[in-house]
């Protein structure tokens, strides 16, 4: 079992079935949009629960690529603390240590896809000017007002959206939205995409939650960190 996971052929392999899987993944999406149109915007376990194990003749790829990937994942652990357990000298030490930085990366970044997709959520629609919509994790979402500087030849110059974040009956979080000027509020970003004002104000508001994101960056750096010293260490030797 240990020389499976060792073994190079096993990556190799996994990412040759990992890309078959994805590339029927990328046909049956857009084949059946009511079978994966929540998959994206709901919590993964709740889609799995409720959509995906119901539809398995047509998500049984999504199930695949979840195994593939904990594969993989297992298989880099195995082979990083191999090459840590292994001797080290002065000479090749940062020749060695590069890879693994690679594989820290790697992992970190499937760390972030799995919170993201475990547990965030991203949330749009239309809120009417005085209304409030539920959130999950006991928030509410109130729209005071919104605003709009509109020129009668041009169109919208300049518009906002005033905001309250409700938690636990407390208010936590208020601000006023705008063009690239969000609400943050412990990992939940609320942002204004567009805004009607007849017959009645509203706005199309985004919330958004992704616990992953800070982890993807971390996951990002030390890839390309790792990846440009490999290379640059190779190029050296060669």
């Amino acid at each position: 079992m240990i020389k499976f996971f060792l073994s190079l052929k096993t990556s190799v392999w996994t990412l040759l079935v990992l890309i078959c899987i994805f590339f029927v993944g990328s046909y049956m999406m857009p084949m059946h949009r009511e079978i994966f149109s929540s998959m994206n915007d709901d919590l993964l376990s709740s889609w799995a629960e409720r959509t995906a194990l119901d539809n398995l003749w047509y998500t049984w790829w999504f199930f695949a690529a979840v195994a593939g990937l904990v594969l993989l994942t297992i298989n880099t652990l195995v082979c990083s603390i191999q090459a840590v357990k292994e001797k080290w000298s002065r000479s090749n030490a940062l020749l060695r240590i590069s890879p693994q930085i690679i594989h820290i990366g790697f992992l970190f970044i499937l760390l972030a896809h799995l919170l993201g997709a475990g547990w965030g959520y991203k949330l749009s629609g239309a809120l009417p000017e005085g209304t409030a919509a539920q959130l999950p994790e006991k928030k509410t979402l109130y729209l005071r007002a919104v605003h709009a500087d509109i020129d009668p030849k041009w169109g919208p110059r300049d518009w906002s959206a005033e905001v309250t974040l409700i938690e636990n009956n407390q208010t936590v979080a208020s601000g006023t939205l705008g063009p690239n000027r969000p609400l943050l509020y412990k990992g939940v970003a609320i942002y204004m995409k567009s805004f009607e004002l007849e017959p009645r104000p509203y706005a199309v508001l985004l919330v958004a939650k992704d616990p992953g994101a800070i982890w993807a960056l971390v996951g990002g750096i030390l890839f390309i960190l790792g990846s440009l010293s490999h290379l640059a260490l190779k190029w050296e030797k060669g």
